[in-house]
């Protein structure tokens, strides 16, 4: 359902030109530049350059661009497929090349969104059926291409390949170090693998390397990008104080609803939150940088305020809709200042924070130990550990056993929904490091297999008995100060033999 829904969008979408974003035609003439000999990472090109090369796929890109190609910014396994396809289609004509650039990167949404369904299904449909996101993919824009490989690598159990998966993605582009930097810090034993990524991270990025430091960064004619990073250089560029003002409210919002979420400790999305306002130009694509982190974070004020930039992201599409004194406005740079940031603000500073009451049940005697289906020696500094050391089943008590668990969840069940959780019983809802973590799902019988997941990281839950998964499990004592005293969103995945899935999340608290 979600993939028919979204090629339909997808579909309907191609067949619209882009006009709000040019960026489809840069990739194109990047892989021109190539296949001319020309280094896309050295400088921006201007018609000087650019005419004396006789290439029309290279005028229409100058052309979109105003009269100024910007620097390829982008990894070389962006750039390399780029120039193999504009070679492919060089005697199509640049419409075609753009279409073709433009097809692959909606191709690489639905891969997300395929990738998502076997395990993220939040995520999965937050994908398929965000109007922002499928407009920006089937514009051509890169981002659906680099998180493809992140969903690729987050099915994939080994750390090696999981790690080269990672550095693939940050070869394509650069914001895929952030989960590359996440998974190599899962553990202290990932010394070698951090090298030898940053090794091949440094080889693919030097011409860009090489070039900013021999020539800097290039300054662009008219405003910069509307931000709050960009407050006072838009104020500067307006000659009013009206976007500096806007500015600093907004910027006082924003530092007020980081540290409402830091310190509710809802950590990732405060780190999220506050690298999002430091954003030198929010564009609308950034939408699939941010939804990924709202799937897999708890519900939160702060996460609904993410959500919620991905939506508001779309006002960014003013700057390039309109041209000439237009943007002189301070009325119209405030006022975008405001549609980008003021709801995902307010939101995050007054939304109220979601408290599911745990309910006090019988359950039957301890179960026996949980079993990780990926164990890894490395993985001690997650909140819930990949390696988890069995420990022996103690005799049943013969006292009631209603105290082994305290924090029991009933998820709502969907009409004619299967397969089902029914019942989520934890032994406490607060755990702490070294404290024996029981874990019992009631599930429907249709259930073959369960895991639990958080940050990225998974483990699987043995079944005792059909519709029961069970199991018993000591935390580890040596959890990094940086992961404790905050909470976590626990998110259940039961899945049929016919690989149906279905999920549920709840918070769960970290501490000494």
């Amino acid at each position: 359902m979600r993939l028919a829904v979204a090629a339909l969008a997808l579909a309907v979408a191609l067949a619209i030109p882009p006009r709000l974003s040019a960026d489809v035609w840069a990739y194109a003439a990047y892989g021109a530049l190539i296949a001319h000999g020309i280094d896309p990472w050295a400088h921006a090109y201007g018609p000087a350059q650019i005419a004396q090369l006789g290439d029309p796929l290279l005028d229409g890109a100058l052309a979109a661009w105003q009269g100024s190609l910007p620097r390829d910014v982008y990894g070389p396994l962006f750039t390399l497929p780029c120039a193999a396809i504009v070679a492919a289609l060089r005697g199509a004509g640049p419409a075609a090349t753009v279409f073709a650039l433009r097809a692959v990167a909606a191709a690489a949404l639905l891969a997300c969104i395929a990738l998502a369904g076997r395990s993220r299904p939040r995520l999965a449909a937050l994908l398929a059926f965000h109007p922002v996101v499928l407009w920006t993919a089937a514009e051509g824009h890169n981002d659906a291409l680099w998180l493809a490989l992140v969903l690729g690598a987050d099915g994939v159990r080994a750390g090696r390949p999981r790690t080269a998966l990672l550095t693939v993605a940050a070869l394509v582009k650069a914001v895929a170090v952030v989960p590359l930097l996440s998974e190599l810090a899962r553990g202290p034993r990932r010394v070698g693998a951090a090298a030898a990524a940053a090794l091949v991270l440094v080889a693919g990025y030097a011409p860009l390397l090489w070039s900013l430091a021999a020539r800097g960064l290039d300054h662009a004619a008219g405003p910069p990008r509307i931000s709050l990073l960009h407050a006072p250089a838009l104020a500067a560029w307006s000659g009013s104080e009206i976007p500096l003002a806007v500015g600093a409210v907004l910027a006082g919002a924003g530092a007020a609803a980081v540290r409402r979420a830091w310190r509710s400790g809802d950590r990732v999305a405060a780190a999220t939150l506050l690298s999002w306002l430091l954003l030198p130009a929010p564009e609308p694509w950034y939408a699939l940088w941010l939804l990924p982190i709202v799937a897999m974070v708890r519900r939160s004020p702060a996460a609904t305020g993410l959500l919620a930039a991905t939506f508001c992201g779309a006002a960014g599409y003013l700057q390039d809709a309109v041209s000439g004194t237009t943007l002189h406005s301070p009325a119209l740079l405030g006022g975008t200042m405001l549609a980008l940031y003021a709801l995902p603000l307010l939101l995050a500073l007054v939304a109220p924070v979601p408290d599911p009451q745990p309910q006090a049940q019988p359950v039957p005697p301890t179960p026996p130990p949980l079993v990780s289906p990926s164990p890894s020696p490395a993985a001690t500094t997650s909140p819930i550990p990949s390696t988890m050391t069995p420990i022996p089943t103690p005799t049943p008590s013969p006292a009631p056993t209603s105290s082994l668990f305290g924090y029991v969840v009933d998820p709502p069940a969907a009409a004619n929904a299967s397969p089902r959780i029914v019942e989520i019983a934890i032994n406490d809802r607060t755990l702490h490091q070294g404290q024996i973590l029981l874990v019992k799902i009631t599930t429907s019988t249709d259930v073959t297999a369960l895991i639990a997941r958080t940050m990225g990281h998974q483990i699987g839950i043995p079944i005792m008995s059909p519709g029961v998964f069970a199991g018993q499990q000591q935390l580890p004592s040596g959890i990094p100060g940086f992961l404790l005293n905050r909470s976590y969103e626990i998110e259940f995945v039961a899945t049929t033999a016919d690989g149906k899935t279905t999920a549920y999340a709840i918070p769960l608290r970290l501490e000494r």
